[in-house]
């Protein structure tokens, strides 16, 4: 087996939480007296840590958004567990890796316990030997340090480990811990951003990882 490890960015790669994460922006944005929300600029920033999210989703400088990050929890909350899906075939491939042996983890920009609670909520929780949110580490996504984090937490060496995600910085932190990467293109960055960091794969469909891990 090559990969001994896959390491799972969260947000747009297991899960499809657009709605939920678009959703307390909203009302976020309302209750800060902000006009409405633009999409797309709001995608550019999914993947980072949530205070920069803010930041480029809302136009806000860095202290109005660290005010703001409670009110965005609080409404994430209330909204999120709705709203939010695993992509296709997200829980039976999960399930079959780890009873193929392969050790799984998510390295995520979502806050510890809300990313556990969703995990919970979504019956994917128990598949993982390893989890990482954003108090985990000082330095965010693009930084490796959540990838460093699961090799250290489980023996691993970077080469046998596959990183797994939607945007340019979960790549980005996948390169950065001289593991290997594979670009997902159902998630909130283009095929087109992707490829332009050259990641080791490039996935259309969930159930495509498998295929890489070399499991026979």
């Amino acid at each position: 087996m090559k990969y001994r490890l896959v390491v799972f960015d969260f947000d747009g790669t297991l899960a499809d939480t657009e709605a939920g994460i678009l959703r307390a922006l909203e009302l976020a944005a309302r209750d800060l007296g902000l006009p409405g929300i633009d999409w797309p600029t709001v995608k550019r920033g999914i993947g980072l840590p949530l205070q920069k999210t803010l930041e480029t989703a809302l136009g806000l400088d860095s202290e109005k958004a660290a005010e703001a990050v409670p009110l965005y929890r609080r409404y994430y909350d209330e909204v999120a567990y709705g709203e939010t899906r695993l992509f296709p075939e997200v829980k039976e491939t999960l399930e079959m890796l780890q009873c193929r042996g392969v050790l799984l983890a998510v390295a995520s920009s979502k806050g510890k316990p809300a990313l556990l609670a969703m995990m919970r909520h979504l019956g994917i929780f128990d598949c993982f030997s390893f989890v990482a949110g954003e108090q985990d580490v000082e330095c965010k996504k693009p930084a490796p340090d959540m990838v460093n984090l699961a090799l250290g937490a489980l023996g691993v060496e970077p080469h046998h480990c596959l990183v797994v995600g939607d945007t340019v910085y979960d790549i980005e932190m996948g390169q950065r811990a001289a593991a290997d990467t594979c670009a997902v293109t159902w998630g909130n960055n283009s095929g087109d951003e992707l490829r332009s960091l050259n990641p080791t794969f490039v996935v259309d469909s969930f159930t495509e990882i498998v295929s890489l891990l070399n499991l026979a």
